[in-house]
């Protein structure tokens, strides 16, 4: 009995660590926003940093049934991507993106999840994206509040396939930059109205 004890063990214990290893530990994520509408700023300048203030540092969430979920971590810096995406969206329209410029523009991510639940022959993905961004100038100061949800179904019996879901989540940010871009109050904001 004790040798059986023994080999089962360490094989359960492999078991184990070869499902949790098939998945990567984090996934390259990089929104890109539609066009942007040119020439909305005529050489407004403005400053954009970022901030992370999510609860969580992973961004995809494998759930299934009777086991520990599993996370998978964004490789990047995913707040310094979104600044990215923001600031080309910004220059595209016209602004300068300057350190010192008196507008100060903060965009600070809250939530970016895409939760993966397993059903019997697919695989539920909803997506959950959430930022503020703060502008200020000379005293004056608003925050706005974006959200993006989304929900897919992608095939699959054994595991999912998270270049699919990374890329629909790549989609969502991409979105919400693109709502941030296209709002009349940040854009009468940087104009100075």
């Amino acid at each position: 009995m004790n040798r059986i004890k023994w080999l089962t063990i360490p094989l359960l214990a492999l078991g184990l660590t070869a499902c949790a290893s098939y998945y990567p530990i984090a996934v390259n994520v990089n929104p890109t926003p539609a066009n942007a509408d040119a020439g909305i700023y005529r050489g407004q300048t403005l400053a954009l940093s970022s901030a992370d203030k999510r609860s969580n540092d992973f961004i995809i969430q494998i759930e299934q049934k009777d086991k520990s979920p599993v996370v998978v971590g964004a490789a990047n810096n995913l707040s310094l991507q979104l600044e990215q995406a923001l600031a080309q969206g910004f220059s595209t329209q016209g602004a300068f993106i300057e350190q010192g410029a008196s507008t100060r523009a903060t965009l600070e991510l809250q939530e970016v999840l895409s939760r993966v639940i397993r059903g019997h022959i697919s695989y539920d993905v909803v997506q959950k994206v959430r930022v503020e961004l703060v502008l200020e100038r000379d005293g004056q100061r608003i925050t706005k509040q974006y959200r993006r949800s989304a929900q897919q179904e992608f095939p699959g019996r054994l595991h999912p396939e998270l270049d699919k879901v990374t890329d629909a989540l790549d989609r969502q940010l991409g979105l919400m930059v693109q709502d941030i871009l296209a709002d009349r109050d940040v854009q009468s904001f940087i104009h100075g109205n």
